[in-house]
């Protein structure tokens, strides 16, 4: 495997949503960034084998000390303890701030992937010179020990940081190749046979990397997309309900930013459900939906939450009246005739309320039910806006009489 610098800047749709993901490349695989996250967050979980790698370093080092004294493995093992330590930092800090970092930036990920990179090869120099300095010695005896130590280290990397592959290939590559040539130096037909040895499965564990990436990679995208379906309406490719309580939730609390909640529920739908059919109320709902979310920014979250009842989140509001702008808007798009493909364009109506809340309040449980009751009430008056203040805009609904006559023509 030859491991190449991660680059982004192609975009390809998403399977889950149909929207443009950003796909980043790592050696010769393509990642969506939604896996990318998934997979460098992965590296949270490497604490239990640095630990392990500590007291076997100290185990080890000490008992090689203490029997051939050695400036060269006290040195080589307070290196190794140490590059463990600052490994172990790094992981349990990841865990403490795991929330912060899922939804960082792309680029912080990047580097905090590149930190998780740069300590684990250095744990595998030091561990290398770590057997070294063993190899250094003349008991044969404890020239097993940076063979355990390699082997299960090697181990540790293939299962544990396989998700990132150019980084576990590096670092077995860092931890083989001094111990292999260590081996070899010292002469006799055993070293050379025990060297040829590392030298193979080092080159196996670099393959098995690639494997294990293979597998975890796919896992992680099949566990995200199924996920992703969970919240997602599949007839509008809009949010459902949970996927609506997930994306209000995700908001960042604390501070005063302004959220508009907006029911939306057609009115007349299910006389246009009764005269042509289910399928051509579905392609209606489509329609709406489509012309729901071309008539808000990206920063705006659309949800179908029922059969014809839609919730939007205007995030960020500045003031009152653009929200009542944005209440006409939708009410204006929505209520345009619709081609489903029967004898002529039908129209619904809709009934939309809305209410504003802060992200500092606790949850948008309040300015939801308040834009319900609104939306309920604009509905029993006609059809029609209503926010805090006066109704603003008003269409009667689509009638089964209407939808009658339609398909009649």
């Amino acid at each position: 495997m030859q491991p190449q610098t991660i680059v982004s800047g192609a975009f390809s749709p998403c399977r889950r949503c149909g929207n443009e993901v950003v796909v980043l490349k790592i050696g010769r695989w393509d990642e969506p960034e939604d896996v990318y996250r998934e997979l460098v967050d992965g590296l949270a979980g490497n604490v239990v084998p640095m630990v392990i790698l500590c007291v076997l370093l100290v185990g080890t080092g000490t008992y090689g000390f203490w029997t051939h004294p050695s400036a060269f493995v006290l040195v080589a093992m307070a290196g190794g303890v140490a590059a463990a330590l600052v490994k172990i930092a790094m992981v349990l800090d990841h865990q403490r701030h795991r929330l912060a970092y899922r939804h960082a930036s792309l680029d912080k990920v990047r580097r905090h992937e590149t930190l998780h990179g740069v300590s684990t090869i250095a744990v595998s120099l030091a561990v290398s010179l770590f057997s070294v300095a063993i190899y250094s010695l003349p008991d044969p005896v404890l020239h097993l020990a940076p063979v355990c130590l390699w082997f299960g280290y090697s181990a540790s990397l293939i299962a544990r940081v396989s998700i990132r592959p150019h980084i576990a290939g590096a670092a077995i590559l860092s931890l083989g190749l001094p111990s292999t040539l260590a081996i070899a130096s010292l002469g006799t037909p055993s070293h050379l046979m025990v060297a040829v040895v590392f030298a193979v499965f080092t080159a196996a564990g670099i393959q098995s990397v690639g494997y294990v990436y293979q597998t975890a990679r796919d896992g992680v995208a099949l566990r995200l997309q199924l996920a992703a379906l969970a919240r997602r309406d599949p007839l509008t490719g809009l949010l459902n309900r949970l996927g609506l309580r997930d994306a209000l939730a995700a908001l960042p609390q604390g501070g005063c930013l302004a959220v508009a909640i907006h029911t939306l529920d057609l009115d007349g739908f299910k006389a246009v459900n009764d005269a042509f059919g289910h399928q051509a109320g579905d392609r209606l709902l489509a329609i709406l939906a489509a012309r729901v979310q071309s008539s808000v920014s990206e920063a705006t979250i659309v949800a179908r939450t029922g059969g014809d009842e839609f919730v939007l989140a205007q995030i960020g509001v500045n003031d009152e009246e653009a929200v009542g702008r944005l209440a006409e808007r939708i009410h204006r798009q929505l209520t345009r005739p619709c081609d489903i493909g029967v004898a002529r364009p039908v129209t619904v109506g809709l009934s939309l309320g809305y209410a504003t809340g802060l992200l500092s309040q606790v949850s948008l449980d309040d300015p939801m039910h308040q834009a319900d009751a609104r939306s309920y009430a604009v509905k029993r008056g006609g059809g029609g806006v209503l926010g805090p203040g006066e109704r603003v805009h008003r269409q009667p609904a689509a009638t089964p009489s209407l939808a009658r006559r339609a398909v009649a023509r």
